[in-house]
């Protein structure tokens, strides 16, 4: 289901499209097999899918003259292509998100693991075993839980271990 944000985006890209709403209603029923925004079925994906569509749209009147380009700072068709580009079949912008907050969360996890004398060549050792040669968002998270384990552990004999002092 889309945040309120994406549906007030999905929204203003109709209005600047000039789509009306028999028109915007056939674009979702089309893309996503649903009438509304508020459907639990419209997902990341349909969106992207839309907002490229509605884009063609709007480009295609800009160019014939029936629309004007859009001037204000925050148009949703600012520049030709970008949602287009933007998102592809392959990754979406919520993958995109997703990626880089478990990059951050990843890198985090390294850095404790540095804490307890852990180097890199550690870190990537793990890797490679958990991963086995995966790059995608699976492995990622597998490598994650590994290293959160892997701290658990070392926090656990670090507690257990006798003080010399």
């Amino acid at each position: 289901m889309l945040s309120r944000a994406q549906q007030i985006l999905l929204k203003r890209a109709q209005r600047e499209a000039g789509l009306s709403d028999d028109d915007y209603r056939d674009a979702l029923e089309t893309i996503a097999a649903c009438r509304s925004s508020k459907d639990s079925r419209l997902t990341d994906e349909h969106l992207d899918k839309l907002l490229a569509y509605f884009e063609a749209i709007y480009f295609r009147a800009v160019d014939s003259g029936v629309l004007h380009p859009a001037c204000k700072p925050g148009a949703v068709f600012r520049q030709r292509g970008y949602w287009a580009a933007k998102n592809t079949r392959l990754e979406t912008s919520r993958d995109r998100y997703s990626k880089s907050h478990q990059g951050n969360v990843i890198a985090a996890l390294e850095a404790r693991l540095a804490a307890f004398g852990c180097n890199s060549a550690y870190c990537a050792a793990i890797r490679a075993n958990v991963c086995k040669g995966r790059t995608d968002g699976y492995a990622l998270r597998l490598y994650q839980v590994a290293l959160e384990r892997t701290l658990k552990s070392k926090a656990r004999r670090q507690e257990s271990a006798p003080n010399p002092f």
